[in-house]
């Protein structure tokens, strides 16, 4: 047969319209699945279409999905960008299911299949390792050595994640989904999704601008969004509408909040109506945990809840806040462990000696390390971050473990926690807070100030006995003179092994303050000495700041060619060391011979001396043989030069 070029190009025509038809008629799956809520019952998946396409699932407890029963959900229309979930019933607690997600009936998946493990019934004793983390970057592959790690670990049931799941900054669906699909087309989340359950919320860039509240334009929008993206149990309440809700995992139970919805202005005065959660929300989380019979109960929020936090968190909503830590403590409410993200590091907290909080991230963000703070107990600031949970109430006394850790290292950190910590009848040891600097303030003396040092540019001004056993390093945000090991010195007579002076420096009369922390553990004769009228190595005083007291320790020494001898005439029972930072200062009269020494207290000596066999000298920092940190040195006096 013969055709001619018209013809043939209407035969083409037709092929091509025939192609398209075919291309449409099979949708594939652009991203998921991602599993949502796993409960005891029931399962929710998400999934993201190339286009309009009817979502179903097939699922089986067999591998091969033999005999597998089919539901069949939502339309994945254009009005959501082809992207929704779909939900499995009518499941066995504690049964692991296989499944195949179709669209349009065409199966997207090939064998193996992957599958999910129902959780055990409501109150049941059980055993769960979730991970938790916040601030995933602003693209995709900023997290994925996270995503990565956690994929690997098959031993991770479920992941919450805390809020700044994306930084859309915007309430426009289309630039929020955007945002949305760059972070899920990352090869670890989408394997570690698949058989893991995701649950999230959100926080002010997943929500919309930067410190976003209930004022953001197109707020509906965002919830609209969030609702399409995420497979939680529910949003909110009929009519409360929000991203919070509630979930059990046998005897463990998780309240998820909505801390932007209704958030009013971070600042907002403090008239009785400011709020972070609302009412209605408020009055579901109470009810629901005075309800709660469960044996742990984390809360979760995008918002840091501690008492020391920045601007958008917790700490500008006092009213709220410190009424939520009282109400729990009032209702004897037990169990309750806190959850947040935000920050770009990892920290733990006890609030009040009472609440437990881990601030978890950031995934994939830079990190913004931060000093240690009040009631802090864990402090981690570089490297991508998250932290997982291994819980277990099988046992008579539930065990409670906290992981951290960071992509490239694995676990850097573990702790225990005990029940009677977690219920505030127990204190864990805080990390040391470094005062601000300005609690010395330069009118301290009325002696004129000489020297002020803070090792930010190293410590060029000290000469050290042992170069080996001092070095400048980074603490809590700033640099600090650390005495790091023992020393090799050996002096002529007895008396410490270990001091740095400060050069070039001779003074009569002084004031001498000094910021001191020890790193050495908890011992009977743990302490840290300052040295003054340093005229050469068998000639000076020096005070000692001992944990306990007698004649050889926690006194004001003079060594004069001969061994220490003790010169104070008052004295404490003993220096109270700890974790934390303190003050020191030496006062130094010449003329009559005064030497005191402050702790903390500037208005009352803890030690008393009087002696007049050295009128002039140097200053120096150092211990017999302990280590400790030093600061923030201020020396007030009149410098004289050096007697020859």
């Amino acid at each position: 047969m013969h055709l001619n070029p018209s013809s043939i190009l209407g035969y083409l025509v037709v092929c091509l319209v025939c192609v398209v038809h075919n291309v449409r008629a099979n949708p594939h799956l652009q991203l998921g699945p991602m599993l949502g809520h796993v409960g005891s019952h029931e399962a929710r998946i998400w999934v993201k279409a190339s286009e309009t396409a009817r979502l179903s699932v097939i699922f089986s407890q067999q591998p091969s999905l033999e005999d597998g029963r089919q539901i069949d959900g939502l339309l994945l229309g254009d009005q959501s960008d082809h992207n929704g979930h779909i939900q499995v019933t009518q499941l066995n607690p504690e049964t692991r299911y296989y499944y195949d997600v179709l669209l349009d009936g065409v199966p997207c998946l090939t064998a193996p299949y992957p599958f999910f493990d129902t959780a055990p019934s409501e109150g049941k004793s059980t055993h769960l390792r979730f991970a938790f983390g916040s601030c995933v970057g602003r693209e995709g592959k900023f997290a994925a050595a996270a995503w990565g790690e956690m994929a690997v670990d098959p031993s991770i049931q479920m992941l919450l994640m805390l809020g700044d799941n994306h930084y859309a900054d915007s309430t426009v669906p289309e630039v929020q989904r955007a945002a949305y699909y760059d972070h899920r087309s990352v090869s670890g989340f989408r394997d570690l999704a698949k058989r893991t359950s995701v649950y999230g919320i959100w926080d002010d860039h997943d929500y919309g601008p930067n410190d976003s509240d209930r004022t953001a334009e197109g707020r509906q929008s965002s919830l609209q969004t969030f609702q399409s993206m995420w497979a939680n149990p529910s949003y909110g309440e009929a009519h409360n509408p929000g991203t919070y809700y509630r979930f059990s995992y046998g005897d463990i139970e998780f309240f998820m909040l909505d801390d932007r919805y209704y958030r009013s202005p971070n600042s907002a005065k403090e008239d009785g109506t400011k709020t972070m959660l609302g009412k209605r929300q408020w009055q579901w989380l109470k009810q629901g945990l005075k309800q709660s019979t469960a044996k742990l109960k984390f809360i979760a929020s995008g918002s840091e809840w501690q008492k020391n936090g920045h601007r958008d968190s917790w700490s500008s909503f006092k009213r709220e806040q410190l009424g939520f830590f009282e109400w729990i403590d009032q209702e004897n409410i037990e169990g309750v462990i806190l959850l947040s993200g935000d920050r770009h590091f990892t920290g733990g907290y006890q609030i009040n000696q009472r609440i437990i909080e881990v601030t978890s991230g950031p995934l994939g963000s830079s990190n913004f390390p931060t000093r240690n703070l009040p009631e802090m107990f864990l402090n981690h600031g570089e490297g991508k971050l998250y932290c997982v949970f291994d819980i277990d109430t099988r046992h008579e006394v539930p065990k409670v473990i906290l992981e951290v850790h960071q992509a490239g290292e694995g676990m850097i950190d573990r702790r225990d926690f005990t029940m009677a910590e977690i219920n505030g009848k127990a204190r864990l040891a805080t990390l040391p807070v470094r005062p601000a600097r300005s609690t010395v303030s330069p009118g301290a003396s009325d002696l004129p100030l000489i020297k002020r040092e803070n090792f930010e540019s190293g410590a060029q001004q000290w000469t050290p006995t042992d170069p080996n056993a001092w070095r400048v390093i980074e603490q809590d945000g700033s640099k600090v003179y650390s005495l790091h090991r023992q020393s090799k010195y050996k002096p002529t007579h007895r008396s410490p092994f270990n001091y740095s002076l400060l050069n070039d420096t001779w003074t009569g009369d002084f004031d001498l303050y000094a910021r001191v922390i020890t790193t050495q553990r908890d011992y009977g004769h743990r302490s840290m000495c300052l040295f003054f009228g340093w005229q050469d190595p068998e000639h000076f005083y020096y005070m000692h700041l001992g944990q306990k007291t007698d004649d050889h320790a926690n006194q004001i020494f003079i060594v004069n060619d001969a061994p220490r001898i003790k010169i104070s005439t008052r004295t404490t029972s003993g220096t109270p060391w700890d974790t934390e930072w303190h003050t020191v200062k030496i006062k130094r009269r010449v003329a009559s011979g005064l030497i005191e020494v402050y702790w903390d207290n500037m208005e009352d000596p803890i030690m008393i001396a009087e002696d007049k066999t050295f009128v002039w000298g140097k200053v120096g920092l150092g211990a017999f043989d302990d280590t400790g940190n030093w600061d923030d040195i201020q020396l007030y006096g009149v410098e004289i030069k050096r007697p020859e």
